[in-house]
This record gives C-alpha cells, sequence and structure tokens, in this order.
C-alpha cells in the first residue's frame, strides 16, 4: 500500500541557453596568443623580404648588351633602361660586348640612353671584349667622363656604309640618300664624342676598319677612361 503523502521527487528543470533563446549566433573565441604571435611573425617576414627585394634590386642597375645588334636585341636594352630610368634616378650601367649590327637598331638605343641621360640619370657604358661597328656609336651615348672599357677590350670604327648591311655598290645606290644621312650622323656622333675634327674620323674610316685598343681609345677620344681589374 503506497503512502499518498510522501511527495514525488522534482523534475530537473533545463537552464535555458540565452544565445538560442533568442537566435544569436554563438560568440567565436578569440585566437590563442601563440596564433596571434604566428601572424605576427610571418608578417614581419614578408615586410624584411619586401625590403631586401628593393635593396638588391637597387644594387642591380646593370644592363648587358651582348652579341649582334639587332631588333629584339635593341628591344630588351631600350626596355631595360627605361624601366630602371623610370624607377629612380639612381645610376644604370650598361655592359657592352658587341660586333656591331644593325645602324637603325644602333641608333635605337643610343638615342634612349641620351635621353635618360637628358633626365639627368647618370649611364656608364663598360667595353667587356669589344666594341666594334654600331656597338662603338652605342658607346658613345654614356654620360659625360662615363664612357669607359676593361683594359683588354678593343673598339672599332668604320665607314657608315658598312654598318648599313649593303654589301653591293647597286644596293647602296637604292638608298644613297638615306645611306648619306646615316653617314652624316654616324660621323658627327662620334666627332662630337670624340672631340677630333670631322675630316679625321671621315679619313680615318675611310674603306677601312680602324681598331684601337683601350689605350688608343683613350688617346683618341672614344673612351673616358679604363677600369683595371
Amino acid at each position: 500500500m503506497s503512502d499518498s503523502t510522501v511527495p514525488t521527487p522534482a523534475e530537473p528543470v533545463a537552464e535555458s541557453d540565452p544565445d538560442h533563446s533568442s537566435g544569436r549566433s554563438p560568440i567565436a573565441p578569440f585566437p590563442a596568443p601563440r596564433d596571434l604571435n604566428d601572424r605576427l611573425v610571418l608578417d614581419l617576414i614578408d615586410a624584411v623580404k619586401g625590403i631586401l627585394r628593393k635593396e638588391s634590386a637597387d644594387r642591380l642597375r646593370d644592363v648587358y648588351l651582348i652579341g649582334d645588334i639587332e631588333k629584339d636585341v635593341a628591344k630588351g636594352v631600350i626596355e631595360r633602361i627605361r624601366e630602371l630610368a623610370n624607377d629612380n634616378g639612381k645610376p644604370i650601367t650598361l655592359y657592352i660586348n658587341s660586333a656591331g649590327g644593325n645602324v637603325t637598331d644602333g641608333l635605337a638605343i643610343h638615342d634612349s640612353i641620351r635621353q635618360v641621360v637628358s633626365r639627368g640619370i647618370e649611364v656608364t657604358i663598360v667595353v667587356q671584349g669589344m666594341a666594334y661597328s654600331m656597338g662603338s656609336v652605342v658607346l658613345q651615348a654614356a654620360s659625360e667622363g662615363r664612357r669607359l672599357s676593361l683594359p683588354h677590350s678593343w673598339i672599332m670604327i668604320h665607314e657608315p656604309a658598312k654598318w648599313a648591311g649593303w654589301q653591293s655598290t647597286s644596293a647602296a645606290a637604292q638608298h644613297l640618300d638615306r645611306l648619306k644621312q646615316m653617314q652624316a650622323q654616324i660621323y658627327q656622333i662620334l666627332a662630337k664624342r670624340s672631340g677630333k675634327p670631322l675630316a679625321k674620323i671621315i679619313r680615318d674610316t675611310k674603306r677601312t676598319d680602324f681598331y684601337l685598343d683601350a689605350q688608343k681609345a683613350v688617346e683618341y677620344g672614344m673612351i673616358d677612361a679604363i677600369v683595371e681589374g
């Protein structure tokens, strides 16, 4: 027989969840301190890498003209020089080792360098090996006093008709007016930078290849100084 006076145990009442009852999402936990430190370290590493990349780019302001002067080579040299000039006004160095090539491509490099020089940016050109034919003309584009050569390099100038790439008299005759204009332009460049009378430049290059070692190139005015090893 049960005792009706004994009270029955009360059912446990579930505690209400304020977030669920209000329909709000639980608050995301804060990152652990270690996660924050890892992020800071990674950000610091990225910043240091950026500084090192910029310093490296500032140091490597060198351009190379190696081989024959033709449109692709000229395009690469001109683009690189302009890119460096637009980046900042620090000096640029062009190293040249070329037997020459196309006249108009060589003049394009020359004029592009002179344009950069006119903006007040120093451009040094160093002959390492040889600067023949149109290579010797490109060499003249350097800033004042910055046409340099390694001790055992050679410079060669000759009659501009040879540089035009026309081997026969008949072919040259078809382009006679343009040939004369190119001759005049190139002779003027060589005479102006060397300080030699125009008549002497013409006489020394008439129907012959005029070779100069580094020391004689200084004396003739084709370069300003020799870079000792």
